[in-house]
Protein backbone atom coordinates (compact mmCIF):
# COMPACT_ATOMS: atom_id res chain seq x y z
CA UNK A 1 0.00 0.00 0.00
CA UNK A 2 1.20 3.04 -0.79
CA UNK A 3 1.60 6.15 1.35
CA UNK A 4 0.33 9.40 0.00
CA UNK A 5 0.75 12.49 1.99
CA UNK A 6 -1.67 14.73 1.38
CA UNK A 7 -0.95 18.84 2.47
CA UNK A 8 -2.10 20.22 5.31
CA UNK A 9 -5.09 22.07 3.35
CA UNK A 10 -6.21 19.10 1.86
CA UNK A 11 -6.39 17.39 5.29
CA UNK A 12 -7.98 20.42 6.63
CA UNK A 13 -10.37 20.43 3.89
CA UNK A 14 -11.30 16.79 3.79
CA UNK A 15 -11.67 17.41 7.81
CA UNK A 16 -14.10 20.66 7.18
CA UNK A 17 -16.32 18.43 4.73
CA UNK A 18 -16.16 15.66 7.30
CA UNK A 19 -17.74 17.31 9.91
CA UNK A 20 -19.85 19.09 6.97
CA UNK A 21 -20.97 15.81 6.07
CA UNK A 22 -21.69 14.46 9.85
CA UNK A 23 -23.27 17.96 10.82
CA UNK A 24 -26.17 17.60 7.30
CA UNK A 25 -26.35 13.54 8.42
CA UNK A 26 -27.14 14.97 12.00
CA UNK A 27 -29.60 17.41 10.76
CA UNK A 28 -31.14 15.00 8.36
CA UNK A 29 -31.33 12.03 11.60
CA UNK A 30 -33.29 15.20 13.36
CA UNK A 31 -35.32 16.18 10.71
CA UNK A 32 -36.57 12.34 9.97
CA UNK A 33 -37.10 11.94 14.19
CA UNK A 34 -39.03 14.97 14.01
CA UNK A 35 -40.66 13.27 11.02
CA UNK A 36 -41.60 10.01 12.46
CA UNK A 37 -43.05 11.61 15.54
CA UNK A 38 -45.36 13.67 13.60
CA UNK A 39 -46.33 10.52 11.63
CA UNK A 40 -46.46 8.92 14.80
CA UNK A 41 -48.41 11.87 16.28
CA UNK A 42 -50.59 11.51 13.64
CA UNK A 43 -51.05 8.00 13.09
CA UNK A 44 -51.90 7.77 16.64
CA UNK A 45 -54.87 10.83 16.65
CA UNK A 46 -55.38 8.42 13.56
CA UNK A 47 -55.83 5.23 15.06
CA UNK A 48 -57.67 7.10 18.03
CA UNK A 49 -60.54 8.64 15.84
CA UNK A 50 -61.14 5.36 14.04
CA UNK A 51 -61.42 3.78 17.80
CA UNK A 52 -63.64 6.23 18.62
CA UNK A 53 -65.79 6.11 15.62
CA UNK A 54 -65.90 2.21 15.55
CA UNK A 55 -66.70 2.57 19.58
CA UNK A 56 -69.45 4.89 18.06
CA UNK A 57 -70.74 2.41 15.75
CA UNK A 58 -70.66 -0.35 17.48
CA UNK A 59 -72.64 1.63 20.29
CA UNK A 60 -75.30 2.55 17.35
CA UNK A 61 -75.67 -1.09 16.72
CA UNK A 62 -76.17 -2.55 19.99
CA UNK A 63 -78.98 0.18 19.99
CA UNK A 64 -80.42 -0.49 17.08
CA UNK A 65 -80.23 -4.27 17.51
CA UNK A 66 -81.47 -3.46 21.03
CA UNK A 67 -84.54 -1.20 19.32
CA UNK A 68 -85.14 -4.83 16.89
CA UNK A 69 -85.39 -6.89 19.23
CA UNK A 70 -87.60 -4.90 21.36
CA UNK A 71 -89.72 -4.91 18.40
CA UNK A 72 -89.25 -8.37 17.26
CA UNK A 73 -90.72 -9.17 21.03
CA UNK A 74 -93.89 -6.66 20.54
CA UNK A 75 -94.65 -8.24 17.46
CA UNK A 76 -94.55 -12.03 18.87
CA UNK A 77 -96.46 -10.79 21.92
CA UNK A 78 -99.07 -9.28 19.35
CA UNK A 79 -99.16 -12.35 17.29
CA UNK A 80 -99.73 -14.47 20.20
CA UNK A 81 -102.37 -12.25 21.39
CA UNK A 82 -103.98 -12.42 17.92
CA UNK A 83 -103.78 -15.87 17.70
CA UNK A 84 -104.86 -16.36 21.48
CA UNK A 85 -107.91 -14.23 20.53
CA UNK A 86 -108.90 -16.68 17.22
CA UNK A 87 -108.76 -19.26 19.43
CA UNK A 88 -111.10 -18.13 22.16
CA UNK A 89 -113.68 -16.62 19.18
CA UNK A 90 -112.88 -20.44 18.01
CA UNK A 91 -113.96 -21.86 20.56
CA UNK A 92 -116.85 -19.51 21.18
CA UNK A 93 -118.25 -19.67 17.92
CA UNK A 94 -118.00 -23.49 18.58
CA UNK A 95 -120.01 -23.40 21.80
CA UNK A 96 -122.77 -21.36 19.89
CA UNK A 97 -122.85 -23.73 16.74
CA UNK A 98 -122.97 -26.80 19.50
CA UNK A 99 -125.85 -25.11 20.91
CA UNK A 100 -127.23 -23.55 18.05
CA UNK A 101 -127.01 -27.75 17.02
CA UNK A 102 -128.60 -28.89 20.32
CA UNK A 103 -131.70 -26.34 19.57
CA UNK A 104 -132.56 -27.64 16.59
CA UNK A 105 -131.91 -31.25 17.79
CA UNK A 106 -134.53 -30.82 20.76
CA UNK A 107 -137.06 -28.72 17.96
CA UNK A 108 -137.06 -31.15 16.22
CA UNK A 109 -137.85 -33.98 18.74
CA UNK A 110 -140.58 -31.80 19.91
CA UNK A 111 -142.37 -31.48 16.01
CA UNK A 112 -141.37 -35.54 15.59
CA UNK A 113 -143.34 -35.93 18.60
CA UNK A 114 -146.01 -33.18 17.81
CA UNK A 115 -145.95 -35.15 14.19
CA UNK A 116 -146.20 -38.51 16.38
CA UNK A 117 -149.40 -37.36 18.25
CA UNK A 118 -151.50 -35.94 14.98
CA UNK A 119 -150.75 -38.91 12.94
CA UNK A 120 -152.06 -41.22 16.55
CA UNK A 121 -155.10 -38.79 16.51
CA UNK A 122 -155.58 -38.84 12.46
CA UNK A 123 -155.31 -42.48 13.50
CA UNK A 124 -157.98 -42.47 16.01
CA UNK A 125 -160.42 -40.16 14.27
CA UNK A 126 -160.09 -42.24 11.02
CA UNK A 127 -160.73 -45.48 13.14
CA UNK A 128 -163.45 -43.86 15.42
CA UNK A 129 -165.23 -42.47 12.08
CA UNK A 130 -164.89 -45.58 10.31
CA UNK A 131 -166.24 -47.23 13.12
CA UNK A 132 -168.84 -44.69 13.14
CA UNK A 133 -169.80 -45.00 9.51
CA UNK A 134 -169.93 -48.79 9.78
CA UNK A 135 -172.47 -48.19 12.77
CA UNK A 136 -174.66 -45.81 10.48
CA UNK A 137 -174.25 -48.64 7.55
CA UNK A 138 -175.56 -51.21 9.53
CA UNK A 139 -178.18 -49.48 11.15
CA UNK A 140 -179.33 -48.19 7.78
CA UNK A 141 -178.78 -51.53 6.51
CA UNK A 142 -181.47 -52.83 9.37
CA UNK A 143 -183.60 -50.39 8.47
CA UNK A 144 -183.62 -50.69 4.79
CA UNK A 145 -184.00 -54.66 5.88
CA UNK A 146 -186.71 -54.05 7.84
CA UNK A 147 -188.36 -51.28 5.94
CA UNK A 148 -188.39 -54.18 2.89
CA UNK A 149 -189.52 -56.83 5.36
CA UNK A 150 -192.38 -54.32 6.01
CA UNK A 151 -193.63 -53.87 2.60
Amino acid sequence: MALTLHPPESRFSEEMEREHEIRNLKETVEALREALEKQKAGTATEVAQAVAEAQTEIRDLKATVSEMRIELERRKAEGEEAVQKVLAQSAEEGRQLQSSVQALRDQLERERAHHSEEQQLMRRTHRDETAELEKTIQRIRGELEASRGQK
